[in-house]
C-alpha cells in the first residue's frame, strides 16, 4: 500500500496518462490501417511493404545514431545555452550522416545492388525519411525533458493524423497500392520534421554555434550506439527477410499482421519509457540510496505488469484478429504469443538501458545488442526450417530475453543498483 501511495505522488506518473494516450494514438496506425490494407493489398503486396519498412528501420540508426540521448544526458546537468548549442551540432552530425548514406546508397544502386523489388526512387528516399524523423525526435526529446506532455502529445497525434489520412487517401482513392503507404510516411514525416525544428528554434533550444569539441563528444557517445541500434533493427525486423527468402512473400504478409498484434504491448511500454527515461536520469543524478531503491521497486512492478499484459493480449487477439482482417490473414494468430512476450522483455530491457548512458559508457550496448542480433539470425535460420514462419516469432522471443538479461547484468557492473537488497 505504501508503494502505491509513493508511486501516485511521484512525478514519474504525472504525465503518464498523456504519454499513454498519445502513444496509443500514434502506435494505432498499423491497427487502424489493418482492415483497409488487408482489403486493398494482397498478402504479397503487404509483404513488399514490410520489406520497405525494414529498409526504413535500417536507415534510422545509420543516420540518427540514437543522438537524442545526448540531449537527455545533458539536459538536467547543463545550461539551456549548452543544450541549444548541442542541438545545433547534433544537426551538423545528422546532416553529414544523411549525406553519407545517400552517397553509399547511390553507389550501391549504380553497382546493381539487389533492392527486394523496391523501386529505386524509394531507396533514395530513405535518408530523407530518417533525417526528418530525427528532427521530430530531437523536438520530442526536449519536450519530454521539459515535461511538456501536452505539447508532446500534440506533435505525436498530429503526425499520426496526417500519416493516416494520407495513406487512406492514396491507397483507397488513388489506388497507389503499397506505395501509397510509403508516400504517406514520407510526406507526413517531412512536414512534422520541418515544424519540429522550427519549434526547437522558437523555444530557444537551437543555438547556431559550431563546436568541434562538441562534435567529438557527440560522436564519442553516438557512434558506439550504431551497432547497438542496428542490432535492434535486426532483432525486430530481420525475421521479415528470412521469411521472405525461406518461406514466401505471402507468408511474410500474414506474419506481419500477427507481429503487429503482438507489438501492441509496446503501446504501454513506449509510453511509460517516455516518462521513465528523463525521470531515471534525474534520480540517478542524485546518486543516493533512496532514489536507487525507488527505481528498483518500480522496475520490478513494471516488468511483472508487462508479462501479464502479453498473456492477456494473446487471449484478446484470438477474437479480435478475425474481426479486423480479411480471411487470408486469420492464421496470423499463431505468431502473437511469441511476439507479445518478446516485446514484454524488450520493454523490460528499456528499463535497464539508461545506466550505461548515465555513466558515459555505451560500447557494451552495441556488443550485447549485436550479439543478440547474431543469435536472432541463427535462431531464425534454424527455427524457420523446423517451424516455418512461427520459428521467426520464437527467435524474436529468444533474442529479446537474452538482450534484457545481458544488459541488466552488465549495467549493474557499471552502476551497481540494489536489485536484491532494496528492502534492507
Amino acid at each position: 500500500m505504501k508503494i502505491k501511495v509513493t508511486l501516485l505522488k511521484d512525478s514519474l506518473f504525472k504525465g503518464f496518462a498523456i504519454y499513454l494516450g498519445s502513444s496509443i494514438i500514434n502506435k494505432a496506425i498499423p491497427f487502424l490501417l489493418l482492415p483497409i490494407l488487408t482489403q486493398y493489398l494482397s498478402p504479397e503486396e503487404y509483404g513488399i511493404l514490410a520489406i520497405y519498412q525494414v529498409m526504413m528501420s535500417f536507415a534510422m540508426p545509420l543516420v540518427g545514431m540514437n543522438m537524442q540521448n545526448n540531449i537527455t544526458r545533458n539536459f538536467f546537468t547543463q545550461s539551456k545555452e549548452y543544450v541549444g548549442k548541442m542541438v545545433y551540432n547534433l544537426l551538423v552530425v545528422l546532416t553529414g550522416a544523411a549525406t553519407l548514406l545517400l552517397l553509399l546508397l547511390s553507389v550501391y544502386l549504380l553497382l546493381g545492388g539487389n533492392h527486394f523489388s523496391i523501386p529505386q526512387r524509394w531507396v533514395y528516399a530513405l535518408p530523407l525519411i530518417a533525417y526528418m524523423t530525427m528532427l521530430n525526435t530531437f523536438n520530442l526529446s526536449i519536450l519530454r525533458n521539459r515535461k511538456r506532455a501536452l505539447e508532446f502529445g500534440a506533435f505525436e497525434i498530429s503526425k499520426t493524423f496526417l500519416d493516416l489520412s494520407l495513406t487512406i487517401l492514396l491507397i483507397v482513392v488513388y489506388s497507389f497500392n503499397w506505395e501509397g503507404r510509403a508516400l504517406g510516411v514520407l510526406v507526413s514525416t517531412t512536414i512534422i520534421g520541418v515544424v519540429s525544428i522550427y519549434r526547437v528554434w522558437q523555444s530557444g533550444y537551437l543555438l547556431f554555434k559550431f563546436d568541434p569539441m562538441m562534435i567529438k563528444e557527440i560522436l564519442h557517445i553516438s557512434l558506439p550506439l550504431i551497432p547497438h541500434a542496428l542490432g535492434g533493427v535486426i532483432l525486430s525486423l530481420g525475421d521479415r527477410v528470412f521469411i521472405d527468402q525461406m518461406v514466401s512473400t505471402s507468408a511474410l504478409g500474414v506474419y506481419t499482421v500477427g507481429y503487429q498484434f503482438g507489438m501492441i504491448i509496446t503501446l504501454v511500454s513506449t509510453a511509460f519509457n517516455k516518462t521513465w527515461t528523463p525521470w531515471v536520469y534525474e534520480l540517478l543524478g542524485k546518486n543516493d540510496e533512496n532514489s536507487k531503491k525507488t527505481i528498483v521497486k518500480i522496475t520490478y512492478l513494471v516488468s511483472a505488469g508487462l508479462i501479464l499484459m502479453a498473456l492477456a493480449l494473446t487471449g484478446v487477439s484470438y477474437y479480435l484478429l478475425p474481426f479486423m482482417t480479411a480471411e487470408e490473414y486469420h492464421g496470423a494468430f499463431v505468431h502473437v504469443i511469441w511476439i507479445a512476450l518478446g516485446y514484454a522483455f524488450f520493454g523490460m530491457y528499456t528499463l535497464v538501458f539508461p545506466y550505461g548512458v548515465h555513466v558515459g559508457k555505451t560500447s557494451y550496448l552495441g556488443v550485447i545488442t549485436f550479439s543478440a542480433a547474431l543469435i536472432n539470425l541463427a535462431a531464425n535460420y534454424v527455427l524457420i526450417q523446423y517451424n516455418g514462419a512461427v520459428g521467426a516469432a520464437q527467435a524474436t522471443l529468444i533474442s529479446y530475453m537474452y538482450m534484457f538479461f545481458a544488459v541488466w547484468w552488465y549495467s549493474n557492473k557499471l552502476y551497481p543498483m540494489p536489485w536484491f537488497n532494496f528492502k534492507k
